[in-house]
């Protein structure tokens, strides 16, 4: 019984280690097998990694170009924006010249209009000087035309003069009136006015030899003569109350009495 037992287990042993021999040999061979692919597929995949490259390059290229042709828009719209900016700043600039040209023009053309109406307002003011001179040689002759001029036979007088156009010259003097012969007082100085008045003689082209009363304080009698002494007259005054010396008569005498 024993060594049946023996037998059978050696058997059931060589059995054991055909099939363990069995799957160990397997399992080499699944090793070598997938070793072999692992090793074939390596030296493959280079290869197919080459071929495959190329689609991906050209899709990666293609992207590229892409994006290359959108940067460019853009920048061709950057270049369009710079274009029209600078568009913009020269019609700025353009502008800005045309405004300065005409806002210097318009300073220019300012003195200009200013100096016009200088010149316009002096133009006025000499037109209106000239109209009152005209106005006073028209009263003057007028006035003229009024005198009664007569040959005298009284002593050194050559003509006497009484014009009905001669008035007071007014006064700025109140109060009740007091003749004065002082040089320096106001009835002294509206004295000279109505000599100056009656002969047409300007007060600077007037000499005065003699300024006197003439029988009473309000009669007064004066002779004058030019600067250059080619008349004499004599003059009479007569004063009238609130308007001042009226001339009353005037001598062209012959020869001044009074130098």
């Amino acid at each position: 019984m024993p060594k049946y037992n023996s037998r059978l287990d050696k058997r059931a042993k060589k059995k054991s280690n055909v099939v363990l021999n069995s799957l160990i040999g397997v399992v080499l061979l699944l090793i070598a097998i997938v070793g072999a692919t692992i090793f074939l597929g390596n030296d493959n995949e280079p290869a197919a990694g080459d071929n495959a490259e190329s689609p991906s390059n050209e899709v990666a290229d293609s992207s590229s170009s892409n994006e290359e042709e959108e940067t460019e828009e853009p920048a061709a719209d950057t270049s369009t924006d710079e274009n029209e900016e600078a568009e913009d700043e020269e019609s700025s600039n353009e502008n800005g010249s045309e405004t300065g040209t005409d806002s210097e023009d318009a300073d220019e053309d300012k003195p200009v209009a200013d100096g016009e109406a200088l010149a316009e307002d002096e133009d006025k003011d000499k037109k209106e000087e000239k109209e009152k001179e005209n106005k006073k040689e028209e009263k003057e002759s007028s006035d003229d035309k009024k005198k009664i001029v007569k040959e005298s036979d009284a002593p050194n007088v050559k003509k006497e003069i009484v014009n009905p156009a001669w008035k007071p010259i007014g006064t700025q003097q109140t109060g009740e009136h007091v003749a004065k012969y002082e040089e320096d007082s106001a009835d002294w100085q509206e004295k000279v006015q109505a000599l100056s008045y009656a002969t047409g003689l300007p007060e600077d082209n007037m000499t005065v030899w003699w300024l006197e009363r003439n029988g009473g304080p309000d009669k007064a009698i004066g002779t004058v003569a030019p600067k250059d002494q080619s008349t004499t007259y004599r003059v009479y005054l007569q004063w009238v109350d609130g308007k001042g010396w009226k001339p009353v008569k005037m001598e062209e005498l012959i020869e001044n009495d009074k130098d």
